[in-house]
């Protein structure tokens, strides 16, 4: 008897709460639709009388979905938004979470919006179809938004970037930054090391990133698999993304590129230079940075098409290795490292096994100090694809 009064409160707003409803049909909404204020205000008491209504399924009534998710989308860009579609998960709301994910100013918004939608098999799929876009801006700021995120999900998405290496480095090295900023990642990005799925052009990044880590049981394992490049005299090398960061000289860098550091004896920049390798003439509009100095420091993490690195056994007990120019049924020839052209038949041919070493050395960052590569690249980063 002491829980009557109780009920009847409640069944008298649930009757209140079905009028408000039903008030809101057809004809009553097309003659409100004149005073936009009026239908915000009956939207608005539709949704205090849900929320009064313990255990009530607006979800069975149109009418409530419809006043509800007007309701909604008219608090975008307020406190309130994201409160109500936590509260609610009205259906056909995941437009409007990844307007937020990718337009918000807040990141804080923005990675609750992006938890939502990652809640949802719906959601998930179009946080994917986000990470695949032909715009890069906005894969990368899903990428960002993961990585501040952080949990199972984001991570297993970020991972699924950083393993495929045919995709933009730029969101590639988005993904890595993301797995390093917590634990789970940081986890995720040693496995991936380990079992050789992480793509090798973004092991110099991940190891210097993890080189920084609070961890020091994931420090001590990246420092194992992932180890860092070090200078001449041993002093270690910045960190990839702090290496980035720092400005160069490119008169300089061109001096350099065309003497000690060698790169001529295998590169062609606008008809100078030998072509062993890739032409670099228009190299700053392709790479980014980053890609740039990974490509010195680590010449074997990213080789190009059509310029993998073959080794040759001949019958005699020679072994030449060389870029693959051209090869015929009878004859293979090779370009070495000097430029120069090796045409050998078939038949005194031992062995012939395509290298996972690129043909460019290692350690050519030791034929001039830090700021000697940092100016290399900033000339690199000179050489653009001349305008039509």
């Amino acid at each position: 008897m002491i829980h009557r009064p109780f009920q009847i409160s409640l069944v008298g707003c649930a009757f209140f709460c079905m009028h408000i409803i039903n008030a809101a049909s057809p004809v009553h909404t097309q003659r409100a639709m004149a005073d936009e204020t009026a239908t915000a205000r009956q939207d608005a008491i539709v949704v205090r009388a849900i929320e009064r209504m313990e255990g009530f399924n607006y979800r069975q009534n149109p009418q409530a979905v419809e006043a509800l998710t007007r309701h909604i989308r008219r608090s975008a860009g307020t406190p309130q938004f994201l409160k109500l579609v936590k509260k609610f998960k009205p259906p056909g709301i995941e437009s409007d979470l990844i307007d937020l994910l990718l337009e918000s100013q807040s990141n804080s918004d923005a990675v609750d919006a992006l938890g939502m939608l990652l809640g949802s098999e719906s959601g998930r799929k179009q946080v994917s179809g986000l990470l695949q876009s032909k715009s890069p801006e906005q894969a990368v700021r899903t990428a960002q938004m993961l990585g501040l995120l952080g949990n199972r999900r984001a991570v297993a998405m970020l991972a699924k970037l950083a393993s495929q290496s045919e995709l933009d480095y730029a969101l590639r090295g988005t993904a890595v930054r993301g797995l390093a900023k917590n634990n789970l990642g940081q986890d995720k990005l040693l496995d991936m090391a380990e079992d050789r799925s992480l793509a090798n052009d973004l092991r110099l990044l991940a190891g210097g990133l993890l080189a920084q880590s609070v961890d020091e049981s994931a420090r001590a394992r990246a420092a194992k698999l992932l180890p860092l490049p070090a200078q001449a005299d041993q002093k270690p090398m910045p960190p990839l993304d702090q290496l980035a960061k720092l400005s160069g000289d490119p008169e300089r860098g061109l001096a350099l590129f065309r003497s000690a550091a060698t790169c001529s004896n295998c590169h062609l920049v606008s008809g100078f230079g030998k072509q062993v390798g890739p032409d670099l003439s228009e190299i700053g509009t392709k790479l980014s940075r980053e890609a740039m100095f990974t490509s010195i420091l680590d010449p074997s993490a990213g080789i190009s098409h059509n310029y993998e690195n073959y080794v040759v056994l001949l019958d005699t007990g020679q072994v030449i290795s060389g870029i693959k120019v051209s090869e015929t049924d009878q004859k293979i020839t090779l370009r070495t490292a000097e430029a120069i052209d090796r045409e050998l038949d078939k038949d005194t041919i031992e062995e012939l096994i395509k290298s996972e070493k690129s043909i460019m050395p290692e350690n050519l960052h030791h034929t001039t100090d830090q700021q000697g590569l940092v100016d290399i690249v900033e000339y690199m980063m000179t050489l653009k694809k001349k305008s039509s």
